[in-house]
C-alpha cells in the first residue's frame, strides 16, 4: 500500500503542470537509497512573485554551468551560473513576462534538461525543460480554476506515407462527449519541433478553453500533428516535395474523421501553422481549399526558390483559390527572420490576387511569445 501512495502521488505530481520541481519524498521503508546529496532537495525553477525564475543545478565537478531560457532576445548569451560550496550552481533572471518558456543547461558545453523539472517540452531530436510564469487574469494563456476545460489526448497511428507509429496531440473542447461534431483547427508547428509545441510551449490547450469560456471562440477540436517526415523538402516550394501533404491529406484529415466527433465539411476546416508549418500551410492550403477554407500564417513565406517554384506552377490558379476562402490571415514580428520572407510572399500573392484578408505586424520577432498571441487572435474569427 505504500508504494502504491508513492506512485500515485508521482502521478498526479506528473499530471499538474507546475513550473516548480518538489522535492523527492522520503521512500517507504524497505526501499534501498544512496547517501543523500544537494541535488535530493533541490528546487529548479523556481518562481517569485515578480516574475524572477531562480535556475539551479547540482554539478560540484563542472567547471562551468549557464541556462539558455527561450525568454531571453536573440543573441543574448546563456545566463551565467555561480557555483556555491555545496556543488550547486544557481542564477536568478530579471523579471519576465507571463508566458511558457523552454530552457536548458550548458554543461560544460553539454546541453542538458532541468532533471529536477519533470515538466518539459519535447523537440523531433531533443527534449528542452518548461517554465511557467502565471499572468493575471485577463492572461487567455495561463490556466483558469473555475472554467470548463477540455483535454489534451495523443493519438499514435501507422501511416502509409510516413511508416508506423506516428504520432499526433489533439484539443478535445469541454464537454466534448456530448456528440456534436466539432469543426477542426489543424495547427502545424515549426522546424525542428514536434507535435508536443502546441500543447506544451505553446500553450493552445489553456488559451482555447479561455476563448471558449469567454464566448470568443467556438469550440473546436484542434490537431496538433507532427509535420517532419523523413525524405521530405520541408520548406520548399513544391507541396509535392513535402511527404507531409499527403500525411495531412490523405490520412490524417480522413483518421480524425472516423476516430472523432468532427465535421467533414471543409467549410469547419482550418489550418494553421507557424515558420515551417506556415509554409506547409501555404503549400497545402492554397492547393487544397477543397479540403480547407480557413488559413492561418504565422511568421512565414517562402525562400526565394521556393517562393519562384509556387509562383511558377500554381500562380493562375490563385485567385480561384482565394475565393474559396473563407478567411486568410496572416502575422508577423517587427524584427522576425521571417519578415522578408513575409513580405515577399505576400507581395507575390497581391499580384496573382490572394491577398490575404487579414495581415498583421507585431512587436517582437520569431518567438513563441508571438505565436501564442496569434493563435489567441486567429482561434476566434474560425467557423462563423
Amino acid at each position: 500500500m505504500r508504494v502504491s501512495s508513492v506512485v500515485l502521488t508521482l502521478a498526479l505530481a506528473a499530471m499538474v503542470p507546475s513550473a516548480v520541481a518538489q522535492a523527492v519524498p522520503n521512500p517507504p521503508p524497505g526501499i534501498p537509497m544512496g547517501p543523500r546529496s544537494p541535488y535530493d532537495s533541490l528546487v529548479s525553477p523556481e518562481i517569485a512573485p515578480d516574475g524572477r525564475i531562480t535556475f539551479r543545478f547540482f554539478a560540484p565537478k563542472a567547471s562551468s554551468v549557464s541556462v539558455k531560457p527561450w525568454f531571453l532576445q536573440s543573441g543574448q548569451p546563456p545566463l551565467l551560473m555561480t557555483k556555491a560550496a555545496n556543488g550547486v550552481w544557481s542564477v536568478t533572471s530579471d523579471p519576465v513576462a507571463p508566458g511558457a518558456y523552454r530552457y536548458q543547461f550548458v554543461v560544460d558545453d553539454a546541453l542538458i534538461a532541468d532533471p529536477r523539472n519533470t515538466y518539459n517540452s519535447p523537440m523531433n531530436r531533443d527534449t528542452l525543460s518548461l517554465v511557467e510564469v502565471p499572468g493575471d487574469a485577463d492572461d487567455l494563456q495561463t490556466y483558469r480554476a473555475g472554467i470548463p476545460h477540455g483535454a489534451i489526448v495523443e493519438q499514435t497511428y501507422d501511416s502509409p506515407v510516413a511508416g508506423p507509429a506516428r504520432r499526433l496531440h489533439l484539443y478535445l473542447p469541454p464537454g466534448y462527449k456530448g456528440g456534436k461534431n466539432y469543426p477542426v483547427l489543424y495547427l502545424l508547428h515549426g522546424g525542428g519541433d514536434s507535435d508536443h509545441d502546441w500543447p506544451t510551449e505553446g500553450r493552445a490547450g489553456v488559451i482555447l478553453d479561455n476563448l471558449i469560456a469567454q464566448g470568443k471562440a467556438k469550440p473546436m477540436v484542434a490537431v496538433f500533428p507532427d509535420g517532419i517526415v523523413k525524405g521530405s523538402n520541408l520548406m520548399g516550394g513544391k507541396p509535392e516535395e513535402d511527404k507531409f501533404t499527403a500525411e495531412l491529406t490523405t490520412v490524417i484529415v480522413p483518421l480524425i474523421e472516423a476516430r472523432y466527433n468532427v465535421s467533414k465539411r471543409p467549410e469547419d476546416r482550418a489550418l494553421a501553422g507557424l515558420s515551417m508549418g506556415g509554409i506547409q500551410t501555404l503549400n497545402i492550403g492554397l492547393t487544397h481549399t477543397k479540403d480547407f477554407r480557413y488559413l492561418g500564417v504565422f511568421s512565414s513565406g517562402w525562400f526565394p526558390d521556393g517562393l519562384k517554384a509556387f509562383e511558377a506552377a500554381h500562380g493562375p490558379i490563385l485567385a480561384d483559390a482565394r475565393q474559396r476562402l473563407k478567411l486568410f490571415w496572416w502575422a508577423y514580428g517587427e524584427t522576425d527572420i521571417a519578415k522578408q520572407n513575409s513580405l515577399n510572399a505576400l507581395s507575390m500573392l497581391e499580384k496573382n490576387g490572394a491577398k490575404p484578408d487579414v495581415i498583421e505586424e507585431t512587436p517582437g520577432g520569431h518567438t513563441m511569445v508571438n505565436w501564442r498571441l496569434y493563435l489567441s487572435q486567429f482561434a476566434p474569427l474560425l467557423f462563423r
